[in-house]
């Protein structure tokens, strides 16, 4: 195993040597001498500002996108949930808040970053992806998977996707669970108990997504969901980059929004997507102003407490309904842009769709009477 690269600007005056002494560090001062660190572990990032920090982790991430980053920070200049988003690439990233003489929690954060199969009770992550009559687009929904099982078995271990099938009428369910039959299962981690890798699920009815997404909630056990589209149509770093806000504890709910970075949409797909935020607008959390885009990640808290409300009839508009319930219920809830790309063969008329959209949101208006 490499060195911890050390990036600081002393202000804490932590003695490193001695804190980590059971792991070799090297002291970096520039992150663009990449040759100075590129066998490093991990690295660790203690600086006293907050965007000077967020700064050097860029500058890392922009050389080694999957490289651990720990982050030190404290009471007197804390990290925001700006701070968080702005750190790119797709690698481990932990955030310990330090205090004097904490050399154990200092060990423990590097144990975990370093070694997240052996921790005794790891934070379950669960991937739902919904699919219906993906035949033709099935290439898409492989690639997404297997790129899926990459990031997970590199970088998060205690994780598993679920494919559920919504009905669907052609072979996508012989195609899912021939994809299932030649993925290897298994992760290296120590609680066996956990899932494996890759699943499938079969709803034998059509429910406009709705139902997948209830289906996951309801039978699948993990500390945090991920609810994405199954056609490749997102990036893992952005992904990566919402649950790491999540599992920090300073939201419930990150939600993606791709209306202004949407690649491939056609101008038609723009002018409802715009109307449907319009109409929208009452019922999202503050600071929500797209529900639509197919990329959620919750905490189970989260899942919990919307679970008894959400409606299956309501199809694609459930996620304009989970966002409803996330703002009565006074959930914390943060929409972040992602990149997207609106693959072709999309099974969504937008015509019809918007009509039914429109009538949800009668239907959305009545819970108001029933959810506090």
């Amino acid at each position: 195993m490499g060195p911890i690269a050390i990036f600081s600007d002393h202000y804490r005056a932590i003695d490193y040597p001695n804190v980590i002494h059971f792991y070799q560090s090297i002291q970096c001062r520039d992150p663009e001498a990449a040759s100075v660190y590129a066998d490093a572990c991990c690295c660790l990032i203690d600086y006293r500002e907050p965007e000077e920090a967020v700064r050097i982790a860029n500058q890392i991430r922009s050389q080694f996108p999957q490289m651990p980053l720990l982050v030190l920070t404290d009471v007197t200049a804390p990290f925001s949930d700006q701070h968080m988003v702005e750190i790119t690439g797709i690698g481990r990233l932990r955030l310990l808040f330090w205090q004097a003489n904490d050399n154990e929690e200092v060990l423990s954060e590097i144990q975990s970053l370093l070694y997240p199969e052996y921790s005794a009770k790891g934070q379950h992550i669960a991937f739902i992806l919904s699919v219906y009559n993906e035949e033709q687009r099935f290439v898409h929904v492989e690639a997404f998977a297997k790129r899926l099982q990459t990031f997970i078995r590199s970088h998060l271990v205690e994780g598993s996707i679920y494919l559920i099938d919504d009905g669907s009428h052609d072979s996508t369910n012989t195609l899912i669970r021939a994809l299932k039959a030649t993925t290897d299962l298994s992760v290296n981690r120590i609680n066996q108990n956990l899932s494996p890798l890759l699943q499938t699920r079969e709803l034998g009815r059509n429910t406009r997504k709705a139902g997948t997404y209830l289906e996951g909630m309801r039978t699948i056990g993990a500390d945090y969901y991920v609810f994405v589209d199954a056609d490749d149509s997102f990036f893992i770093e952005d992904i990566a980059r919402m649950i790491n806000v999540v599992r920090q504890g300073y939201y419930d709910v990150v939600i993606g929004t791709k209306d202004m970075t949407a690649e491939n949409r056609s101008l038609l797909r723009s002018i409802v997507s715009f109307g449907k935020r319009m109409v929208s607008r009452p019922f999202l959390p503050t600071g929500v102003v797209d529900s639509q885009t197919g990329l959620k990640v919750m905490s189970s808290m989260a899942v919990k407490r919307m679970f008894p409300h959400l409606k299956e009839q309501l199809g694609l508009a459930l996620d304009l309904e989970m966002m409803f319930i996330a703002k009565r219920l006074q959930l914390r809830v943060l929409q972040l842009p992602v990149k997207c790309i609106d693959r072709d063969g999309s099974h969504i008329d937008v015509f019809k769709d918007s009509i039914r959209f429109l009538r949800s949101i009668i239907d959305i208006w009545r819970l108001d009477r029933r959810v506090r």
